[in-house]
């Protein structure tokens, strides 16, 4: 299987599975996944992220709203990504450099 179809199709299950439900993701979260695939974001630092967002979000007093999009994730995946930045070179890194800029998402959407 090709290896791109992959990375997404793991985030896609694994999405799912922490959602609870079965929940097609929409053009705009597969937008992102490959996103995240072009700019080199490892397959671990993606399942991470969204497990860290699904944490805080059931740690929440209110839950009045389901998580829908990869979008609510994104913040908690570049976090990931820079941990494990930090942990193979064992020193900390700029914040700045994990990002995603809005320029990179606008041109990746165009």
């Amino acid at each position: 299987m090709n290896q791109h179809v992959t990375y997404c199709s793991e985030i896609e299950e694994h999405f799912q599975r922490r959602r609870g439900t079965i929940l097609i993701c929409s053009p705009l979260d597969w937008a992102l996944m490959e996103v995240w695939k072009e700019a080199g974001v490892p397959l671990e630092a993606a399942l991470r992220g969204i497990d860290a967002a699904f944490d805080k979000w059931e740690r929440r007093a209110k839950k009045t709203r389901k998580v829908n999009s990869l979008a609510y994730c994104q913040q908690e995946v570049l976090a990931a990504v820079e941990e494990m930045q930090e942990a193979a070179t064992g020193s900390k890194r700029d914040p700045s450099a994990a990002t995603i800029r809005n320029d990179e998402m606008a041109r990746y959407f165009e």
